[in-house]
């Protein structure tokens, strides 16, 4: 199987960026925030009514400078690496690829590694911010006529949230679908959150430590199907947590098989930090537009000791349900869990919890990080270019070489038939390996399997 990329091109947005809209101030959650791209790629069959394999590609990259137009900031260039982005209309980078092969032979067996032909760059790798593209985009036709298109949004500017708001108004606007309603808000992180002009180069050099632990690492899947998650949910609940949902169980299951392998490496295993990302979009009061640019995220995040015998794990976890996220504020970091009430935090606040944090997190030598962040409920599947709804939705290949510095995170998708959830690991930790051979977690985890057999299900 061969990818080959046949045309790289830039795009730019069909409207002209006003000037009096050309610097926009990224919020402080933004200068938190990571320097890497969040990869995703959507997988398309092949429709009846498209009869060339030209007809796609011209509709989304005409549909796609209509939607710089109303996403002017990804078009533009970081300046000032931790203040502003210059909205000078330079470009989004655009890729055409052929694939050799049919897209039903990949989603029969689909080979993970081979993920990152897909997209356009590297995901979750660090990267320098300064002059880099915000936003590239690569779209891939297969033999049969199928398509892939591959995502990757600048995490500096965005979240998840944000860049599955873009892909449904790029195509929406491939429809011809376009209004007013479909621009985003892009005043409410940065108000809330307005960015803090002179970081300290000991916060900035640990929070991408924080972020960027590791280094070459594979990239696993695995299936837990709607029958496990039930069961999971049940053996999840308790007087804390009466009616988990499906990621709250998932997520306190496979952090108790990732505490269970910890004990069988090592007489003394490492304290274990588990963060899980939290949109604050509907937790404010009154909540933010779905549609609000940005990163509105918080990191909820838990201690859990796999040798302390009073220390529940399912009682843990439950201080990072959503409901926590509008707890009572603290920076009492002796507490197993922060909390934070949206409504009165600001930038200060938010720096100096994040702050005592990294700095309580940076001198402890004993603990080991895993983060979970969801993808689900996202409107993933429903990014309709006209050629039908996505068959697949996939993260991305395995992390590049020892000599980049890449971002391990846990992230939980849609499965293709949207009744299971799949997990998505980026760890070469030694803790995962004994994971994917540990036989109660792989009672309820399928590793890998075929695309085609779980859209039959």
């Amino acid at each position: 199987m061969e990818v080959k990329v046949v045309s790289k091109e830039s795009i730019k947005p069909s409207i002209q960026t006003p000037h009096h809209l050309r610097n926009y101030k990224i919020s402080f959650l933004d200068q938190f925030t990571p320097c890497s791209y969040i990869p995703v790629i959507l997988f398309y069959n092949a429709e009846d009514n498209v009869d060339e394999f030209e007809v796609p590609q011209l509709v989304v990259k005409k549909s796609l400078a209509e939607t710089l137009s109303y996403y002017y900031p990804l078009a533009g260039r970081f300046k000032d690496v931790h203040y502003a982005i210059e909205c000078s209309d330079e470009e989004v980078v655009y890729m055409e690829a052929q694939a050799n092969f049919n897209l039903s032979e990949f989603l029969e067996n689909p080979h993970i590694p081979f993920l990152n032909k897909f997209l356009p760059c590297n995901g979750n790798c660090l990267q320098p911010c300064y002059n880099q593209p915000l936003l590239a985009l690569q779209t891939t036709t297969f033999e049969c006529g199928g398509i892939a298109i591959g995502v990757c949004m600048l995490h500096k500017v965005v979240d998840a949230s944000t860049m599955s708001t873009f892909l449904k108004t790029w195509a929406k606007l491939s429809h011809g679908e376009g209004d007013e309603t479909l621009y985003p808000d892009f005043t409410s992180a940065v108000s809330l959150f307005p960015p803090i002009e002179s970081l300290p180069i000991k916060f900035q050099r640990n929070s991408e430590d924080f972020y960027f632990q590791g280094s070459k690492s594979p990239m696993r899947r695995f299936l837990f199907e709607s029958k496990a998650i039930k069961t999971l949910k049940a053996n999840t609940s308790s007087k804390t947590l009466p009616f988990p949902s499906k990621i709250e169980a998932l997520t306190a299951f496979i952090c108790k098989r990732i505490a269970t392998a910890s004990k069988s490496l090592m007489d003394a295993p490492k304290t274990l930090l588990i963060t899980h990302a939290a949109n604050l979009r509907p937790r404010a009061e009154p909540p933010f537009l779905q549609k609000s640019f940005g990163n509105l995220l918080w990191l909820p995040f838990a201690f859990y000791d796999p040798l302390d015998t009073n220390m529940e794990l399912r009682e843990v976890f439950a201080q990072l349900t959503a409901e926590n996220i509008k707890g009572t504020h603290t920076h009492n970091f002796d507490l197993k869990v922060q909390q934070v009430w949206v409504q009165n935090i600001d930038s200060e606040c938010a720096f100096a919890s994040i702050n005592e944090l990294l700095e309580s997190w940076s001198t402890i030598e004993n603990i080991k990080i895993f983060r979970f962040t969801s993808w689900c409920n996202m409107g993933l599947y429903d990014v309709n270019f006209g050629w039908g709804k996505p068959v697949w939705v996939a993260h991305m290949g395995d992390l590049p070489d020892t000599r980049v510095r890449s971002k391990q995170q846990c992230v939980f998708l849609e499965s293709a038939c949207r009744e299971g959830i799949e997990l998505w690991v980026a760890s070469d930790d030694e803790e995962i390996r004994v994971l994917e051979k540990d036989s109660e977690f792989l009672a309820y985890a399928s590793p890998n399997p075929s695309i085609i057999c779980m859209t039959k299900i």
